[in-house]
């Protein structure tokens, strides 16, 4: 289904005299993306995607059809001196109807007030009801030299390549010693350390001293900014293990830019360590939409579905991420340990072989055969491979994972429970990064009640039950949403989800439940949690489960298992439907079936 308030914006033509000024038009395009993301109600698609048909001719309404939007905005950026010409148009992707177009003149320094302005005036032409009030800015640059720094450094970031790292950290800082209230500037410079002190192209000391220090300074030019709280949230979630933190910050980053991609995806990965995997793929699969060409976000659908053992989804998702960026190496690690879930092991070693030819490949092979033989159960090739895993280790020439944490798995696989807690001690000592997923990981199941697993599990701080119940209620504690408006939107809903079934799809998510009834995604989780007293993921499964409970005996459906039939009434996952069963029943799906 095509959003009605969607929009992708097209990398707008660079029409200066000189040629290189294509990184202003580019950063200025970002700029716009940016400011529509603020908007609540409106999906914009992220830029990986948009820019993904940078110089392709291809017709509005084909890019439409492959990016699923409904409207295209393009245009072109002129730059003279400290002058600025920007022309934009509106165009329908269903049919090549042009809505709006309209052309600027302004200053440089008034770049930012301007794309904000542009985001307002799109939003009211899509639909009036769009709430535009989170579009708002008051920067005016002190220096446009430090734009023209900071939309260079951008550039390169936007590259990815690890050669022009001092470069583009040099161009930061010149942005902000140029102009210390350039805010975009601290947020960028921190993206950036974060990725090379990550990759060792920066020492680690170094990278996060210098993140901490631009997260400060971005708090106190604007503690409102929206960027600034993925990067608090992915500090506390990866580097302090604090996933009840990390959700709260990822959640003030959302409010302020509902339609920020990299924001849900995190989300869906702190909610899913925590446990809350249905919420987890729901915010998955919100990101996926905005941003369909992202290289992290299917495979970490795949990721999630292989922990939770539904191996056959976590396949599917792992190879549509192959075909959408086939250089994203970790999601090879992951297939090849879906296949020896699956038995298929005649593909996972050709898998393997593949990896073992690529030069400078990140992953380690020994890590790959050491689980492919563990799986089969042949624990001397196993075990092989494991001292050839030590040996890399010492010689400190590993990539990717830590080492603790993937031979704690290897040696879950050969039964030998007490190394396993071994090496999860040793990884909590690393802080492994693996480790924050173990409450999903099936592969932990039979050691749950361990006392050193529970011991070693201590370390990872995750939200108190009782926040999770009551979070939602005190989100929306000033609301002035009138009891008669809320009733006859949550009348209108009940006789949508009774006719027209939009629970049987497994990957409806908030903003698409929000669109069939015409009201924002931020007003529909308000009716449903104020005056509904349920969340949008329990009032969708109620659903799922009353047609469960009217099929799993009928005669038309005897030769299905539970699960195929559980699929089959729109439960996107094993794990959520066993447990809100269970929660919701008092007794497990099996135990109810058996009662005939």
């Amino acid at each position: 289904m095509i959003s009605k308030y969607s929009i992708a914006v097209l990398p707008f033509v660079n029409m200066s005299s000189d040629k290189e000024n294509e990184y202003f038009s580019d950063g200025i395009t970002e700029e716009i993306i940016s400011a529509l993301s603020k908007i609540d109600g409106l999906h914009v698609t992220a830029r990986t995607s948009s820019f993904a048909f940078k110089g392709q001719r291809l017709d509005v309404r084909e890019i439409g059809r492959l990016i699923n939007v409904a409207m295209i905005l393009e245009g072109s950026i002129r730059k003279a001196g400290t002058l600025v010409r920007i022309t934009a148009q509106l165009t329908e992707t269903d049919n090549g109807f042009h809505l709006w177009s309209d052309s600027w003149d302004r200053e440089l320094k008034d770049i930012f007030i301007l794309q904000d302005e542009i985001a307002g005036l799109i939003a009211t032409k899509i639909n009036s009801r769009i709430d535009r009030h989170p579009v708002t800015s008051n920067i005016v640059l002190e220096d446009t030299n430090a734009l023209d720094a900071y939309l260079r450094a951008n550039y390169l970031l936007n590259t990815w390549d690890f050669s022009k790292g001092k470069e583009m950290l040099g161009l930061f800082q010149k942005a902000v010693d140029l102009d210390g209230n350039l805010i975009k500037a601290y947020v960028g410079m921190s993206y950036a350390y974060t990725w090379l002190g990550s990759t060792g192209h920066v020492p680690p000391v170094e990278a996060q001293q210098k993140v901490e220090e631009c997260i400060q300074k971005v708090l106190e030019i604007d503690p409102e900014f929206p960027d600034v709280y993925t990067l608090v949230a992915s500090k506390y979630f990866w580097m302090e293990w604090n996933i009840a933190l990390a959700l709260e910050n990822i959640d003030k980053a959302l409010e302020r830019k509902p339609s920020y991609p990299e924001a849900l995806m995190y989300k869906g990965l702190f909610l899913s360590a925590s446990g809350r995997v249905e919420e987890g793929l729901d915010h998955f699969f919100q990101a996926d939409r905005l941003d369909p060409y992202a290289n992290q976000i299917n495979s970490g659908i795949g990721m999630i579905y292989s922990d939770t053992n539904e191996n056959e989804k976590a396949l599917e998702f792992l190879e549509k991420n192959i075909r959408i960026a086939p250089y994203w190496d970790a999601q090879y690690l992951f297939k090849v340990e879906v296949l020896c879930k699956l038995k298929r092991f005649d593909e996972a070693w050709n898998q393997i072989e593949i990896q073992a030819l690529k030069p400078n490949n990140p992953l380690s092979i020994p890590d790959l055969k050491a689980y492919y033989y563990a799986s089969k159960g042949e624990t001397r090739l196993a075990l092989e491979q494991v001292e050839k895993m030590k040996e890399e280790y010492e010689k400190k020439v590993r990539h990717g994972s830590p080492d603790s944490t993937f031979l704690s798995q290897i040696y879950l696989l050969l039964g030998e429970n007490e190394k396993a807690l071994d090496y999860l001690e040793k990884g909590v000592q690393e802080r492994a990064s693996p480790i924050l997923f173990n409450r999903i990981n099936a592969l932990w199941d039979g050691l749950r009640n361990n006392p050193r697993y529970i011991k070693a599990m201590e370390s990872v701080k995750y939200p108190p039950e009782e926040k999770v119940k009551t979070i939602a209620g005190v989100k929306y504690a000033k609301s002035t949403l009138q009891q008669n408006e809320a009733a006859r939107y949550l009348k209108q809903l009940e006789q949508l989800m009774n006719t027209a079934k939009p629970w049987l799809n497994p990957t409806l998510n908030l903003g698409d439940l929000a669109e069939l009834i015409d009201i924002t995604p931020h007003m529909l989780s308000r009716v449903l949690n104020e005056f509904g007293q349920t969340n949008f993921y329990d009032y969708v499964n109620g659903y799922r489960l009353n047609y469960f409970k009217q099929i799993c005996h009928k005669p038309a459906y005897k030769r299905f298992t539970i699960l195929s039939m559980a699929y089959e009434c729109g439960f996107n996952s094993k794990t959520t439907f066993n447990s809100f069963f269970k929660k919701t029943m008092g007794l497990t799906p099996n135990e109810y079936y058996r009662q005939g």
